[in-house]
């Protein structure tokens, strides 16, 4: 048996189906079922600012699973703060059982900021 090439993706991103219907998926956690992430729920990564436009069950929705990425932030977060998914998708500090997507690299003041994060997936807090 022979191998071509790497047999290691890695790329940042991965492109999976969509597990429902989504009005605006970019820069919103999302789960490995396609669907945004709930309140401290695990997340397969973030969805890729490609994703600008609503997304029907089915179709693709390109995700960054590692590395430096941006997510909106759901309310105030301190900078080196770990992150969880709110109830919507986006990040809040993560509080005790949350799963751990990332770690701001930067502040939010309010909710709706684009923040810088490192994709960590470090588990539940």
């Amino acid at each position: 048996m022979s191998y071509y090439g790497t047999t290691i993706n890695e790329s940042p991103t991965i492109v999976i189906q969509a597990g429902a219907a989504i009005s605006a998926p970019a820069f919103l956690a999302i789960k490995a079922d396609g669907t945004v992430a709930g309140a401290g729920e695990h997340a397969l990564g973030i969805a890729h600012p490609c994703n600008d436009e609503a997304v029907a069950s089915g179709d693709d929705l390109t995700i960054q699973i590692k590395d430096i990425g941006t997510w909106i932030a759901g309310g105030a977060v301190a900078k080196g703060a770990e992150l969880a998914s709110d109830a919507d998708g986006k990040a809040v500090t993560a509080t005790s059982s949350d799963f751990i997507i990332g770690v701001a690299l930067a502040a939010a003041t309010a909710a709706g900021q684009r923040i810088p994060v490192q994709i960590c997936k470090c588990g539940y807090k």
